[in-house]
C-alpha cells in the first residue's frame, strides 16, 4: 500500500492530475523506451503526453515491482486485497497520507489540494499561464485562473503596468 500510495502522490504533486486521471491510468499509458506518459484528462477529454520524470518512472517501476498484487487488471492502480480490481476513489488514502505527514492544509486536503501547488509553484518559477493550463488538461487559459488565485502577490510581480497610469501607492 505504500508503494502504490507514494507512486500516486508523486503523480499528484508532479504533474497535478486530477484522481480520476490516475484511478484510470493504465499499464498501456506508460512508454518507458520513449520515458512518455500519457494522460487522458477525464474532465476535457483532451489527452496529454508527458515526458516520465526519473522519480516518478522510479516510484511506478517499484510499485509495480514489488507492491501491485499480480492481476490481469490494466489500470495501474489496483485495490490492495482481493479482488484486485481498480481503485474506486483515492480521495482517503491521500487524506490519510497527508494526515500522517502532519500537513495540515487549509480547505480541502485532499488529491485536488496538490493540483493547485502545482500550478502555484509553476507560477512561481514564472511557467506561462497557457503551459501551466496546458499541463493541467485545461481548455482554455481563463479555466488556469481559479488555480492560480492562492498566487495573488506572484501575480502581481508579473503584472503589467498600463502605459499612462500611474502607480499605485
Amino acid at each position: 500500500m505504500g508503494l502504490r500510495d507514494y507512486a500516486m502522490l508523486l503523480l499528484l504533486s508532479t504533474y497535478g492530475m486530477r484522481s480520476g486521471e490516475i484511478r484510470r491510468l493504465r499499464l498501456d499509458d506508460i512508454d518507458w523506451r520513449a520515458e512518455t506518459l500519457h494522460i487522458h484528462h477525464s474532465k476535457t477529454g483532451m489527452h496529454s503526453l508527458l515526458p516520465l520524470m526519473e522519480p516518478v518512472g522510479e516510484a511506478l517501476l517499484n510499485y509495480l515491482h514489488r507492491g501491485r498484487p499480480k492481476t490481469d487488471v490494466r489500470e495501474i492502480f489496483i485495490r490492495t486485497r482481493a479482488p484486485y480490481r481498480p481503485l474506486s476513489r483515492i480521495y482517503s488514502e491521500v487524506r490519510r497520507r497527508l494526515e500522517a505527514a502532519g500537513v495540515k492544509p487549509h480547505g480541502k486536503c485532499g488529491p485536488h489540494t496538490f493540483r493547485h501547488a502545482r500550478a502555484v509553484s509553476l507560477l512561481r518559477a514564472s511557467v506561462p499561464r497557457k503551459v501551466i493550463g496546458d499541463l493541467l488538461g485545461h481548455r482554455s487559459a481563463e479555466a488556469t485562473i481559479p488555480y492560480l488565485k492562492l498566487a495573488t502577490e506572484d501575480l502581481r510581480a508579473i503584472a503589467l503596468e498600463i502605459p499612462g497610469q500611474e502607480a499605485c501607492s
